[in-house]
């Protein structure tokens, strides 16, 4: 867009010298022309007089001395026809007086006619302007006064002002090129300010505003509707997260009085209602489950803190020792694949999260008998842990929806997860500038990844800061 606008802005003033200013040469050119041709006629009407009374009275002395003093004075060149068409007196023109006579503003002039430049008939060669004039006598005519008149001044004249057009043109040309860059960044400093506002707020920093004092008034208007817009996106967003974490704080309190009045039931139920009573319990502890996934979820979203080193094979080791309790009832092996430290920039706490995540899943699915590999792959920029199961994985459709929330795929088992380990997972790497990724492992399972940027002791990345240890599905 800016090299669009500066090319319009250096394209215009050069469009409006070429629209204005041709047409203002021509024009200038043309009168040049007309004011030549009319002082000749002049000229040759003030010779008129001399020129009669020569042909009437054969004063040709006097007429040689007024063509002299003419040729002298004005550089033109003047001839005497009489009415015949002969030759009377006059100083040598381009043509010889016979070739003179033959031009047709001469004979128009012999027949009484007086032509100059308003019909455009003065002359017939483009190196010579001949003005032919009738000279009368007692109203009948005598003789004609040609006069010729090079058309080097003229010429000078107009190249002059073809030149001035030309040089008002590259000025307006130079003018504007060094106008264009430094006006272009005016205008579009305020884009560019929107443009980076409006890509922070898409990755999650609300907080993000444009300067509304830059720039042409327009996009300054467009500037405060944007930060207002901002501002009202943020108070819905923060009143919602509100509520998500309200809601699940005050709801925990309800449902822990409620698991324990289960429990102490328990004496007092027959023996045939026990498995009731179980599945009563086991759906409050599911809920449970929901409530403190929904309030991971949000403090994911929101607050920012700054990331630290974190030592990725250090956490992943701690992890796989403490799901080991889970998984080896299930005869599920879990085993890590390392090439040794790997150091990622993250917040503290979100790596583990992720990786209880997909540990939960993994050890869920995974079929007796199988191993749960966690592998580390690093390279300079990045820092990638892979969980590879050997369960029943997922079609294209449901890897692309396994992390939105509240979604659980079509293998899940009723009453088994809340549909928000993957979505929790992946809110958390967004937060680090990560990503979570997931395809079809090469034994038919799931290849669950996640990707966070290496760290650089250089400087520390901003990220999001959720601290909560659960991070179940």
């Amino acid at each position: 867009m800016r090299r669009h606008l500066i090319a319009a802005l250096v394209a215009l003033p050069v469009v409006v010298v070429a629209v204005l200013g041709l047409p203002l040469a021509m024009e200038r050119s043309d009168e040049a022309f007309r004011e030549l041709a009319h002082a000749r006629a002049v000229e040759a009407r003030q010779l008129s007089s001399t020129a009669a009374r020569a042909l009437t009275g054969r004063e040709q002395d006097v007429l040689r001395e007024s063509i002299a003093a003419y040729q002298d004075r004005t550089g033109g060149r003047a001839h005497v026809y009489d009415a015949r068409g002969q030759s009377v007196e006059g100083a040598l023109c381009l043509l010889t007086p016979a070739e003179l006579a033959d031009q047709r503003v001469v004979r128009a002039a012999l027949r009484g006619q007086f032509t100059d430049s308003a019909d455009r008939q003065v002359s017939e060669r483009p190196d010579e302007l001949i003005v032919a004039v009738p000279v009368l006598h007692q109203g009948m005519l005598v003789g004609v006064v040609v006069v010729c008149s090079a058309l080097d001044d003229l010429e000078l004249k107009q190249w002059t002002i073809w030149a001035v057009v030309a040089v008002i043109g590259a000025l307006a040309l130079a003018a504007s090129g060094f106008l264009a860059e430094p006006l272009a960044r005016w205008i579009l400093r305020p884009v560019r300010y929107l443009e980076s506002a409006a890509r922070r707020f898409a990755a999650g920093d609300h907080s993000a505003r444009v300067p509304v004092h830059l720039g042409p008034p327009d996009l300054r208007v467009l500037a405060e509707t944007f930060n207002h817009l901002a501002e009202q996106v943020q108070q819905q967003v923060r009143v919602q997260k509100a509520f998500v974490s309200d809601a699940s704080h005050q709801m925990r309190s309800p449902l822990v009085a409620l698991r324990l009045r289960l429990e102490n039931m328990e004496p007092h139920v027959r023996a045939g209602g026990t498995h009731s009573l179980e599945q009563a319990i086991g759906e409050v502890d599911r809920m449970t489950g929901i409530l403190n996934a929904l309030l991971l979820l949000a403090r994911a979203e929101s607050g920012t803190q700054s990331a630290e080193p974190v030592d990725v094979l250090a956490v992943v080791e701690e992890r796989v020792a403490s799901w080991r309790l889970s998984a080896e009832p299930r005869r599920v092996a879990l085993a890590i694949d390392s090439d040794g430290e790997a150091l990622a920039a993250a917040v503290a706490g979100t790596v583990d999260q992720i990786v209880d995540v997909f540990l939960d899943n993994a050890v869920r699915i995974a079929p007796p008998g199988s191993t749960v590999w966690l592998r580390l792959v690093q390279d300079a920029e990045t820092v990638a842990v892979q969980c590879i199961d050997e369960g029943p994985g997922m079609s294209d459709v449901e890897r692309a929806r396994a992390c939105d929330r509240f979604w659980r795929g079509s293998k899940a088992l009723a009453g088994e997860g809340s549909g928000l380990g993957l979505a929790i997972a992946a809110s958390l790497a967004r937060a680090n500038n990560g990503s979570v990724l997931l395809r079809e492992a090469a034994g038919g399972g799931l290849h669950a990844e996640v990707r966070l940027p290496a760290w650089s002791p250089s400087g520390s990345r901003q990220a999001g800061i959720p601290l909560l240890q659960d991070g179940r599905r």
